[in-house]
Order: structure tokens, then C-alpha cells, then sequence
């Protein structure tokens, strides 16, 4: 029998001795019906009256052949693997389908095990060539995973999970090392100790946080948030006391200057980039730390000095923005978005 793949009109039923007649003749009507079943689109009904075929013939490589590649062909490469296996032990000098193996082997990460077959395709063959081919692939992948693996295994030691935050977007550090990370599906502020060994909600709801997503930190630890969902740019300074500073179309990432005493929102819905002088609050940040360093007492909270003296429920914002850039363009309109793709709250544009 001449193997071919999927050979239409492939006709098999030529002289066969009597002994084997009954037999070989199950074994070949089912070997050309499943090829028949392939061609009308019967994937699952040619797969299985090959294993048939084979079932009555076990010795019946070129069924394993055409078995092997429908296999391969329909994602079942693990069966189609071990078709080529059983193949290759009938018919140990089949290099067509030990390079094909090896192919699929190397396709599902069997790097040694693919090699191991590649080794046994004499460079005389006519698969020689493509098998040094493969080898030097093979090689060169190993080396890959091989430096991979290396900075995995340097990365581990360096890399450890300071703490778990539903959604988390914006990430910001303060000058005492804490972290505050926002988290947009839970409409909160969460504060992570250096040590990352408490996590507190710094700034809620209730707080005015909805949809939090950029964040940004100034040197005197006012911590900036950008509210997706509520559109506004709140200010909180380092007890949690907030502030409305303005509104925003779908505010999306901030960053500061702390040498020109602004910081930068991009507004997703307006595809443009707006500034905020904060310079009056860095003034007066600057004042309250100097009043808390030269006079040593306890101020309860409710009479301490706030930054900003506007209610967090107030609809006034503290100023209004300077737009920076307004000509970014977008291939589907902002104001269509319902829910925004998180991005690194450090990067100023948005795409």
C-alpha cells in the first residue's frame, strides 16, 4: 500500500491473499471510508473508523499516518503525538513522520524529547536537512528557557507580594515609605504600611473616592486622586481630609511637577491633557509642617488645620484647569466608554 495523506480515490482493494482476505479487506473498506468521511468535513467519524481500521490491523501504519495528521490538523495533538509513536514502531525508517513528530513535539515545548527523534533521521535522508534545521531551533530555544529560567530564579529573589488589593490601579509611595494603592472596583484608597504588614482603607466612598484610577503623590504626602466614574481630581492631605480640586472628563492619569507646582490629568473623554497649579497648597503644606515642627502638642483631629478648607460634599471645585493638549485623537470616541483599561498611573498619555 502506498501511504498517501488523504489520498481521495486512494483504492486499496487489489490482490490480498485469502489467507488474510477477511481481514484485510474490513481493515482497507474502513481505511478509505474514514479518508471519505475527512473530505465531507466528518471530522470526528473519520478519526474514529481509522482507530477502527487500526483496531483490526494494528499493523496498519499508513492508517496511523492519515490518523496522525487528521489528529494534528483539529488541535488533538497529544493523541496525534501518540499516533506518530505507534507509527514510528511499525515502521521504525518512516522519517517523514519521525520529522513530523518531531515538529509537533517541539510545537507542545518536548524540546529533548523532539531532539531525541531528530537525532535518528540520517543526514543522508531526505528530512536530513530539515532536521539539522530543527536542532539548531531546538538549541536555541533551550538557551532561551535556560536564561529565562535564570532571572526567574533571580527575580524570585528580589520579588515578594507586599499585599493584595482587589482591581488595583494607581500606586503611589509616600516619604515614609507607605504605599497607597487604588482600587477601582472597590471604590477605596488602601494604605500599605512599608513593611506591608497592615493595610488600611485609607479614603472611601464616603470620601469622595468613585472609580479611582491615577494617582499622584507631593512631597508633603497630599495624595492627588483621579475619579473615573466621578470625573473629579480630589486632594487628601496626610490624614485623610479631602478636597475637591476640580472636575474632569473621565480623569484618567496623573502626574506631578514638583519644580513647577502643577500636576498633570489626561481626560479621556476630551482626548486631552489639563495642568492644576498647586502651588497655593504646597505653600500652605509647607507652613502647617513648619507650625507642627516648632510647636510640640497634641491638636485633636476635629480642630487640626486642614489644607483646603471645603467640604468633600461640595460641588465647587478649588480652580479651574488649564488645558495642555487637546488633539489627541482616538478611533472610538471616549465618551462611549463605560469602563476604563488600566494603565500604569505613572505614564501621562493614556494609549
Amino acid at each position: 500500500m502506498k501511504k498517501s495523506f488523504l489520498l481521495s480515490g486512494l483504492l486499496l482493494l487489489t490482490v490480498i491473499l485469502p489467507s488474510f482476505a477477511s481481514i484485510e479487506d474490513d481493515a482497507t473498506v474502513l481505511y478509505n471510508k474514514g479518508i471519505d468521511l475527512y473530505e465531507q468535513d466528518k471530522i470526528e467519524q473519520s478519526i474514529a473508523t481509522f482507530k477502527k481500521a487500526i483496531s483490526i490491523s494494528p499493523d496498519f501504519y499508513e492508517a496511523y499516518y492519515n490518523l496522525a495528521r487528521i489528529q494534528e490538523a483539529s488541535g488533538k495533538y497529544q493523541d496525534a503525538i501518540a499516533s506518530y509513536e505507534a507509527l514510528l514502531k511499525i515502521q521504525p525508517d518512516d522519517y517523514e513522520s519521525m520529522y513530523q513528530l518531531s515538529e509537533l513535539l517541539f510545537k507542545k515545548g518536548y524540546l529533548s524529547k523532539a531532539a531525541t527523534y531528530l537525532n535518528k533521521i540520517p543526514s543522508t535522508s531526505e528530512y536530513g536537512t530539515k532536521a539539522t534545521v530543527m536542532q539548531n531551533k531546538i538549541s536555541e530555544r533551550q538557551k532561551e528557557l535556560a536564561k529565562e529560567s535564570q532571572i526567574k530564579a533571580q527575580q524570585s529573589l528580589k520579588t515578594s507580594i507586599v499585599g493584595s488589593v482587589p482591581a488595583p490601579s494607581g500606586l503611589v509611595i509616600d516619604s515614609e515609605s507607605n504605599m497607597y494603592v487604588a482600587s477601582f472596583s472597590e471604590n477605596k484608597i488602601f494604605k500599605i504600611s512599608k513593611d506591608g504588614t497592615t493595610k488600611n482603607v485609607f479614603a472611601d466612598k464616603e470620601d469622595g473616592v468613585d472609580g479611582p484610577i491615577g494617582l499622584a503623590i507631593d512631597p508633603f504626602d497630599n495624595l492627588y486622586v483621579a475619579n473615573y466614574n466621578k470625573g473629579s481630581v480630589i486632594m487628601y492631605d496626610k490624614n485623610g481630609s479631602g478636597n475637591i480640586l476640580m472636575y474632569a472628563k473621565k480623569p484618567y492619569c496623573i502626574s506631578l511637577d514638583e519644580k513647577k507646582a502643577k500636576i498633570y490629568i489626561t481626560e479621556q473623554q476630551n482626548n486631552s491633557v489639563v495642568s492644576y497649579d498647586v502651588s497655593d497648597i504646597f505653600k500652605m503644606s509647607a507652613a502647617k509642617k513648619q507650625t507642627e515642627g516648632s510647636v510640640e502638642q497634641n491638636i485633636p483631629k476635629e480642630k487640626e488645620h486642614r489644607v483646603i478648607e471645603v467640604p468633600i460634599k461640595d460641588d465647587t471645585p478649588m480652580g479651574t484647569p488649564s488645558i495642555i493638549e487637546s488633539n489627541f485623537t482616538r478611533t472610538n470616541p471616549q465618551n462611549s466608554v463605560t469602563a476604563p483599561i488600566m494603565i500604569p498611573s505613572s505614564s501621562l498619555f493614556d494609549y
